[in-house]
């Protein structure tokens, strides 16, 4: 469905279908045709027509009303207006499913990511459970309806994405393919951008806690009175010890010249300017020169725009106001000459080895949850910038309310909680000063 007033123009699944042969572009409805001797299934069908065409007439009436209850316009719409209002008007149907994993569920999940005040980040992981749920459902023969969802069916879910994997294989010329033919039919109906990987115990843990956020809105919004939840032991996800690279590393790696790589002096530049600020890379990427006011930087986290949008306003000092005025002439109004999220994450380490930072740290590993000792630059990335400043904050200042204003992170934030370690470690190097 499309609605538009002037400059308001919005669009929305009305959760509707009907067939495409009897469907009449220009008028906007089903064509009722004409046939002189009826069977039982021609007057299901016209029936299933006319149903489809009073249900179109009955919301376009709604919401119309609806907009003219708001003002017609005169005031201002929230982005998810139109879907939300469908949501209200429409009791999503629970029809029977004509084969494994197409499924009424599916359809509820596809609109709970659609009107939910999510970020595009989590609408994409929203969308990867999506997908899983489909092929367990073909793959396994297993209900995925609301109202028949169990705990041994959440049990039996999780599973599947502990093991999906064990479907790939690799074929003669060493290529990645499907080695289980019934797995390739489920595939090639629900695929993916790649082949699934080993799944950690962490990222099930966070698939199925994204599960539990979606059948849990269902019953508030009286889609189900059915929570498997209830009787399901989700688990906790474990973490190590934040790890970063310290004020001195910094500096060293911010002195270090990279004549075989000049590009990478570049990315260097961003990355030590990245870890003066310490958000996000995803904010990081969409920063412009006017988020400079004042000499701090000012932004609003991505991930808080949706909920209880806030303000960050990080002070730069000297360094980071020195690399800004050494890019005066980016394109446009973008404040450094930023790259993709993942050559950046491939220039950190290569930039962190090459200039002599490879320092062993603890790290666990996503699949055993075995600890792992490695090179800090082997197990670099962009968020490392976010815990270069939150760390090195700690250390100096143990004020986490001051800290988390300048990060960005949320009142009682479990990741920020988790920079308390790093207590044990200096009280570990005090220790060994003692030696």
């Amino acid at each position: 469905m499309r609605f538009f007033h002037g400059r308001f123009n919005q669009r929305a699944k009305t959760n509707l279908f009907t067939y495409i042969d009897y469907w009449d572009e220009k008028g906007q409805c089903n064509k009722i045709p004409k046939i002189r001797f009826m069977s039982e299934e021609k007057t299901a069908l016209i029936k299933n027509l006319q149903q489809v065409n009073k249900d179109l007439e009955d919301i376009s009436t709604f919401i119309q009303e609806e907009f003219i209850k708001m003002g017609a316009g005169k005031i201002e719409f929230p982005d998810k207006w139109l879907s939300s209002k469908l949501l209200d008007r429409i009791n999503i149907p629970k029809t029977e499913m004509k084969v494994a994993g197409d499924s009424a569920t599916i359809s509820t999940l596809e609109h709970f990511i659609e009107v939910h005040d999510i970020s595009e980040s989590q609408k994409r992981q929203y969308k990867v459970l999506r997908r899983a749920l489909q092929r367990f459902s073909l793959y396994t023969r297993i209900s995925i309806e609301l109202d028949d969802l169990t705990a041994d069916t959440l049990r039996r879910f999780a599973d599947y994405l502990s093991t999906e994997y064990i479907y790939i294989g690799k074929d003669s010329d060493g290529k990645p393919c499907i080695i289980d033919s019934r797995y390739q039919e489920v595939y090639d109906k629900v695929p993916e951008s790649r082949f699934p990987k080993p799944r950690g115990k962490n990222d099930i843990i966070g698939t199925m806690s994204r599960f539990r956020t979606f059948v849990k809105w269902a019953k508030r919004n009286h889609l189900t009175n059915n929570d498997p939840f209830d009787e399901y032991e989700m688990g906790q996800p474990v973490y190590g010890t934040p790890f970063f690279i310290t004020k001195e590393e910094r500096n060293q790696l911010y002195a270090a010249k990279f004549p075989k790589n000049p590009g990478l002096e570049i990315q260097r530049d961003i990355f030590v300017f990245h870890c003066f600020i310490g958000c996000r890379v995803g904010d990081l990427l969409q920063m412009k020169k006017s988020n400079v006011i004042n000499g701090a930087i000012e932004y609003v986290p991505r991930k808080t725009k949706e909920g209880r949008p806030i303000t960050v306003r990080v002070p730069l000092g000297p360094t980071a106001m020195e690399i800004l005025e050494r890019y005066p002439d980016v394109k446009g109004d973008r404040l450094l000459p930023f790259t993709c999220a993942q050559d950046y994450n491939r220039n950190i380490k290569k930039m962190l080895r090459l200039a002599g930072i490879d320092r062993k740290v603890t790290v666990i590993n996503s699949l055993t949850r075995e600890e792992e000792q490695h090179p800090i630059w082997e197990v670099a990335s962009s968020h490392m910038a976010r815990r270069v400043l939150i760390g090195n904050l700690y250390r100096e200042l143990k004020d986490p309310n001051l800290i988390a204003k300048i990060s960005g992170h949320v009142e009682n934030s479990k990741a920020f909680n988790r920079y308390r370690n790093i207590d044990e470690e200096m009280a570990k190097e005090v220790i060994m000063k003692l030696e």
